[in-house]
């Protein structure tokens, strides 16, 4: 690196989140080298001088060796599925990436490892109100998305010592522009907007900025403190008045059914069974059914109050996420 100075890690940097933080590092002058999966494109992170260096999360070895000489890790990397079949790989992604990002750090010297976990590893409650970093973890019964989010933030926090200072981020929903692929908050603001969601279920989900969750990774790395976590969420709404914003806001305005949360359970079931024969993802899963019996209003108020971080509205986000899909012929 340029002068010597020791590079930032970003895994998981050809995503949406992991886009944004690198360049969130590089408006700020940092050096960023990216651990990325052989075969992806990552062009854009080139253009942006970044040190593109071939290699999974899953491989101890590959890691360990992108990491050396790195001052600081953001493990972005991650695997999202509320998929059953798919426990292998979240527990190989999301659990043992984790581990493998500790071990790196601490054989490459890094003295900052920051870890991209998600509000799904909090663990909702089934009390009403806002949830913060101090909730109970629901236990076993959690599917496996969540439970793995939860095992790997817990052994990253675990080794917040001897020299390593380890934080954890917390996003609820990502929105935002920015969002080639795209991703699955992404996928349901075009499908709000298209008018393709007829029906939406009475509970409240929490949404915020990938920008924010970019710039709360940063804040993190300065500012957190070693074995604590930090929920990044902006607001939470109705999901019908979510999808009623999206449509508004792309010129399709409209409101969907509203639907109780115990129609979720049997709908997932025969979701299931007729992507099955269709071989396609279902629209909703067995897994996302039980997620959804818990309260999911989040409170970001210890990340504003001890980080200084500050999340736009929700409604800007809404209007920069719609406009981007729109500029990008994605609507």
């Amino acid at each position: 690196m340029a002068g010597g100075e020791k590079p930032d890690l970003v895994t998981g940097a050809t995503g949406f989140v992991g886009s944004h933080l690198v360049r969130a590092l590089r408006l700020r002058g940092r050096p960023v080298r990216a651990l990325v999966r052989p075969g992806t494109d990552a062009g854009h992170l080139e253009r942006l001088g970044v040190e593109v260096v071939p290699g999974d999360v899953t491989d101890a070895d590959g890691y360990g060796a992108a990491a050396h000489g790195a001052l600081r890790v953001f493990h972005v990397a991650g695997f999202v599925s509320f998929l059953r079949e798919e426990r292998k790989r979240l527990e190989a992604v999301n659990e043992g990436g984790v581990r493998n990002a500790v071990a790196a750090c601490r054989s490459g010297g890094a003295s900052v490892l920051v870890v991209t976990s998600s509000v799904a590893a909090v663990g909702g409650s089934a009390a009403s109100g806002e949830v913060d970093e101090t909730n109970p973890w629901p236990g076993d019964g959690m599917p496996g998305y969540a439970a793995t989010k939860r095992a790997g933030e817990q052994a990253a926090l675990a080794a917040s010592k001897g020299g390593l200072r380890v934080v954890c981020v917390n996003p609820s929903i990502v929105l935002g522009p920015e969002d080639p692929r795209p991703s699955a908050g992404g996928d349901y603001v075009i499908r709000s907007a298209r008018g393709r969601i007829p029906a939406a279920v009475a509970m409240l989900q929490s949404f915020v900025d990938a920008r924010d969750v970019a710039e709360g990774h940063v804040l993190a790395a300065e500012k957190g403190r070693g074995g604590e976590r930090y929920i990044l969420t902006a607001a939470s709404v109705p999901m019908p008045d979510f999808v009623a914003a999206v449509r508004a806001e792309a010129g399709n305005p409209g409101r969907p059914i509203v639907l109780p949360r115990w129609v979720l359970p049997p709908l997932a079931i025969a979701a299931e069974w007729w992507a099955g024969l269709r071989k396609e993802a279902p629209v909703v899963t067995r897994d996302q059914a039980q997620m959804a019996r818990r309260n999911a209003s989040f409170s970001s108020a210890k990340a504003r109050r001890d980080l200084g971080w500050k999340p736009r509205p929700l409604a800007e986000t809404i209007r920069d996420t719609v406009a981007w899909f729109q500029d990008h012929g994605m609507l």
